[in-house]
């Protein structure tokens, strides 16, 4: 959000963004407020109409994980119904959405950090894979409701710097660092993101078990070509690295890509994993 007012004679107006139709007059004499929201892409979920999705979205920012699983349900079972009606490729992604996230909600709330050596391993969670759970959830509630939500981003940072910490000067902490470029650049901070990617050594650049947190990062920094690039090298690389069917439809289904979704080239990097 920013404040422009004019301070010229006559009539001025702001450009287009990306997405945008025709320019904004801005009179002389007043302040206008205009709202600015970053280009997201087309999300799965937002492709179909629904209201239960929304709202477990809502409740995640809150990081009021029960009460979200139990909205996702909800969004599971409006779908299905609408589904069975009148079926369709795009109510079936919504479909696999919402329970996905439903899955990750749950986990979220049946489990907690792992702080202590006593802490039962039924119902701890490594700081990198609480890092992993909660970016996805800041992207799902910023596709929803247009931003990143900030108690959410920083619980997901600390989680992540915690993983670094611990990973301390490892290979390891590549994806770590990836992450944070990718979780930073989500929240609007694309300097810091770019400076945690700047932190990324040469070699694990070049390692291919780092492509898919790479283009994480791109994609979040709205470098798209680079995001694709980074993509389809993590997808394509031979045996035994690809990802099972499984695993390729949950990729396509994360917010990460809702730029990408809908070109020939992203499209048909999954179309193996997604039937029509």
């Amino acid at each position: 959000m920013f404040g422009a007012c004019a301070a010229l004679a006559g009539l001025l107006t702001l450009g287009p963004t990306p997405d945008a139709g025709a320019p904004i007059p801005l009179p002389l004499g007043r302040t206008t407020t205009v709202v600015v929201t970053p280009a997201l892409g087309t999300a799965v979920e937002r492709a179909v109409p629904g209201t239960a999705f929304a709202a477990a979205a809502a409740l995640d920012a809150e990081q009021r994980w029960g009460e979200a699983a139990a909205e996702y349900q909800r969004a599971l079972d409006e779908w299905s119904d609408a589904a069975r009606l009148r079926p369709s490729p795009a109510l079936d992604r919504a479909i696999q959405k919402a329970e996905r996230e439903r899955q990750r909600s749950l986990l979220l709330a049946s489990t907690r950090p792992m702080r202590g050596r006593f802490e039962s391993v039924a119902t701890s969670i490594n700081p990198l894979e609480e890092g992993r759970l909660l970016r996805a959830k800041v992207m799902v509630v910023r596709a929803a409701r247009g931003r990143a939500p900030v108690d959410l981003t920083a619980r997901t940072r600390a989680a992540l710097e915690e993983a670094l910490r611990l990973a301390g000067p490892s290979r390891g902490s590549a994806e770590a660092r990836l992450l944070l470029c990718a979780t930073r650049a989500a929240a609007g901070d694309h300097a810091g993101a770019r400076l945690e990617r700047a932190r990324v050594a040469t070699a694990e650049r070049h390692d291919l078990d780092n492509a898919l947190a790479l283009a994480v990062c791109a994609a979040a920094l709205g470098e798209d070509a680079e995001a694709m690039a980074r993509l389809e090298i993590a997808l394509l690389r031979p045996v035994p690295h690809p990802l099972d069917p499984y695993s390729l439809r949950d990729l396509y289904l994360a917010n990460d890509w809702d730029r990408l979704r809908g070109t020939p080239r992203f499209e048909t990097l999954f179309a193996a994993a997604l039937p029509p």
